[in-house]
């Protein structure tokens, strides 16, 4: 990889990783969520092979911190990460009891879990998450989740 491409792409991944934090810091952990979600790759930049497992590791990391915020709450949240195959989608969720009505908790209809694909499976920590395929739409997306 050149040097300058290096340093401008950890440039953009340090400022994608402060934004990321900055929405979790403005969350009040004890508030109702309703499928409240971040993007880790605005620009898409992990759409090139080289910048996957970068975008791949900073999508997971963000989830990690949205449930350490939401450790200490009342009530139960669901916090849970999506893939996907344009990277400017990945999003990570947090979802919980709602007075908009919305599906709680979040049922992941049509996902098969114990699924995984290469770069989750070498980022994911398999024995505290799990990771899902759904083919909804004719795309595949793959969801990561706390195990139960």
């Amino acid at each position: 990889m050149d040097r300058r491409y290096k340093k401008r792409i950890e440039k953009y991944w340090n400022s994608m990783e402060r934004k990321c934090d900055v929405a979790l810091s403005n969350i009040e952990p004890n508030d109702w969520f309703d499928l409240w979600h971040t993007h880790p790759d605005w620009s898409g930049k992990g759409n090139r092979v080289i910048n996957l497992p970068r975008v791949t590791q900073l999508t997971y990391s963000v989830l990690q911190k949205a449930e350490a915020l939401m450790e200490d709450r009342k009530e139960e949240a669901q916090c849970f990460a999506l893939f996907k195959s344009d990277t400017s989608l990945n999003s990570v969720y947090i979802h919980t009891d709602n007075p908009n009505g919305s599906e709680f908790p979040f049922a992941f209809q049509g996902v098969e879990w114990g699924k995984e694909n290469g770069i989750l499976a070498e980022v994911v920590n398999k024995k505290t998450h799990e990771i899902g395929l759904s083919n909804l739409g004719g795309e595949q997306s793959f969801f990561v989740r706390k195990r139960v």
